[in-house]
């Protein structure tokens, strides 16, 4: 049986073996001449240096402490590095302590401990630019980032080397680049609630829904909505959830109200509040609100999963 021939126009890795034979030496030297405190002449060094750069060749750092450690006789200790990439807008509510971007950030801290993975937090600002931040990542050979969902639709993902990360999104904000996503099934939580309105005894809803939400969605909640036979003049899209037309809209015509996440709750007046009122994103599963409960913890330990699985199979090259 034939097997077809080799691809020769794919780009083979280039080995520290190859470095040495253009450069005249041998492997060793290549080796040492990548280690600052290493006893090698410094034109000499220079010259493996520049070869190295002209071939593309970067050191394994896993490979490099594996050897040092053998060399040494010392236990190794290599802990990889995921960057976890955040918008300034959600940094700051991660201080509070609670809320939706505290839980990220404690829960990609646990799951990467569950991994035996460090997580380092990088936040995009006015110095933080994607360049400077695509540095910093090479220069710590961090090669598995975790992108966070941004407050809004209309920002874009950050201009990065994505093309040397292995990269998983959190959440449904951002619909570019195409990366692997891990983010709460909004479709299988409308489908939940319709699906205990009538066991319920509930039979006129209406949706609340922010118009940047269910962008970000795809419009799931809307659909699943009509798709049970409820009419499109039941459901209020709003910029924002503060209304003063609201409560005039909501008047007496409906038995429950169906929301797109907690603080709607907050915003309808006390008179509204005697209908049925159910969350799609309820915050505080020990709270007043009742609804669906999105376990964020499970969505980032799945995004970790994900980030590892990408990285083992599609390994990134620098």
């Amino acid at each position: 049986m034939s097997s077809a021939p080799p691809n020769s126009s794919a780009k083979k890795a280039v080995s520290l073996r190859h470095v040495a034979e253009v450069a005249g030496v041998s492997r060793m030297t290549v080796s040492r001449a990548f280690k600052e405190d290493a006893s090698i002449k410094p034109e000499l060094r220079k010259k493996i240096l520049k070869v190295a750069k002209e071939l593309g060749y970067r050191p394994d750092t896993i490979v490099s402490e594996l050897m040092s450690g053998f060399a040494n006789r010392r236990p190794i200790h290599y802990q990889e590095t995921f960057a976890a990439i955040w918008w300034p807008e959600r940094w700051q509510k991660v201080d509070t302590g609670h809320g939706f971007d505290a839980d990220i950030y404690r829960e990609l801290i646990d799951g990467g401990q569950v991994h035996g993975r460090k997580i380092d937090h990088f936040v995009l600002s006015k110095e933080m630019t994607p360049r400077v931040l695509s540095r910093i990542l090479k220069a710590r050979n961090i090669q598995g980032a975790l992108l966070t969902p941004p407050i809004s639709i209309e920002i874009e993902a950050p201009k990065l080397a994505w093309d040397t990360l292995s990269t998983v999104m959190i959440g449904s904000s951002l619909r570019e680049p195409k990366f692997h996503r891990a983010q709460a099934s909004h479709c299988d939580a409308m489908v939940q609630v319709m699906e205990t309105l009538k066991p319920r005894g509930y039979k006129r809803p209406c949706l609340l829904l922010r118009s940047d939400v269910e962008k970000r969605m795809l419009c799931v909640y809307a659909a699943a909505f009509l798709a049970w036979g409820y009419p499109e003049k039941n459901i209020w899209h709003a910029r924002t959830p503060c209304s003063e037309d609201l409560g005039l809209w909501l008047g007496k015509n409906y038995d429950v109200i169906i929301s797109d996440w907690d603080p709607w709750y907050e915003l309808i007046d006390p008179a509204d509040k005697e209908y049925g009122f159910i969350s799609l994103a309820v915050r505080d599963k020990y709270g007043s609100v009742s609804g669906i409960y999105q376990n964020s913890y499970s969505m980032e330990k799945f995004a970790i999963d994900l980030l590892l699985l990408s990285h083992f199979a599609h390994p990134c090259h620098s």
